[in-house]
């Protein structure tokens, strides 16, 4: 188990969380990605607004000269550089919107989709940092690298469990249902090129109904499950079977006893 968790140490902290703030360290990561991701938009929307330029332009010349029949089809072009600009210029407001926001907005947010009130979220955030929260490391190589979460690393309190999904959620350990095994599909394509990849991830359902979904490695993810049985015995575990993608919404329901 020493393999995948460890205590939290001041070095750690120190790293990972200089500002002694769990969210304001996820608010920094995102921004980053953020700008990145507004400036690939930035680009997009001047070459679109070009192409606009330059085909409005062309309609003009082509009407001035009376060449009707081409008319229509430089308007056509006019009008998808137009959407296109529209669409670029929209997605930019929002990351740039995004890259503003700061640790009580994460706070806020975390609290929404965690269906937490923020001071327990913000209770989750002082246990952190206390030498006995635990660090998980749930995944490895390509599946880390890769991995969308704001810190590659999952978190264990006395009383929460955070693994730093986009969705900065924060569930409670004796609030838990289940905490198992679960699939999911992305695919590849490239020219002629098409590939399903299938991925291991682990589910973690609340019973307030708010969920996590975190790649895993196998091992990592029993030992995961293992550890929190101790501090829940209710939790489930799905007998350590997968669910596949479309199971999920089935399996939610069971527990939660929604019918």
């Amino acid at each position: 188990m020493a393999d995948f968790f460890a205590k939290m140490n001041e070095d750690y902290a120190q790293k990972h969380f200089p500002d002694g703030s769990v969210f304001e360290s996820a608010a920094k990561t995102l921004k980053r990605r953020s700008m990145a991701v507004a400036i690939v938009i930035g680009i997009f929307a001047i070459a679109s607004l070009w192409g606009l330029a330059w085909s409005a332009g062309r309609a003009l010349e082509l009407r001035a000269s009376g060449q009707d029949d081409m008319l229509d089809v430089s308007i056509f072009i006019c009008s998808f550089f137009g959407v296109m600009a529209l669409v670029s210029l929209a997605l930019l407001f929002f990351m740039i919107k995004a890259s503003r926001q700061k640790r009580g907005d994460y706070i806020a947010s975390a609290a929404k989709h965690s269906k937490l009130p923020e001071s327990e979220i913000e209770n989750f955030e002082r246990q952190a940092l206390s030498s006995d929260c635990y660090i998980l490391r749930l995944t490895e190589g390509l599946d880390r690298a890769l991995s969308n979460a704001s810190n590659k690393d999952g978190l264990l309190t006395r009383d929460y469990i955070y693994l730093a999904d986009p969705a900065q959620t924060v569930l409670r350990v004796d609030s838990l249902k289940a905490c198992c095994f679960s699939s999911y599909t992305y695919s590849i394509n490239t020219g002629n090129y098409h590939q399903k990849i299938s991925c291991l991830a682990i589910y973690l359902l609340s019973s307030n109904g708010a969920s996590i979904l975190s790649d895993t490695t196998e091992k990592a993810g029993q030992a995961l499950m293992a550890l929190l049985q101790e501090r829940n015995g209710a939790i489930d575990i799905n007998q350590g079977k997968v669910l596949p993608e479309d199971g999920v919404d089935s399996y939610r329901r069971k527990i939660l006893g929604e019918g």
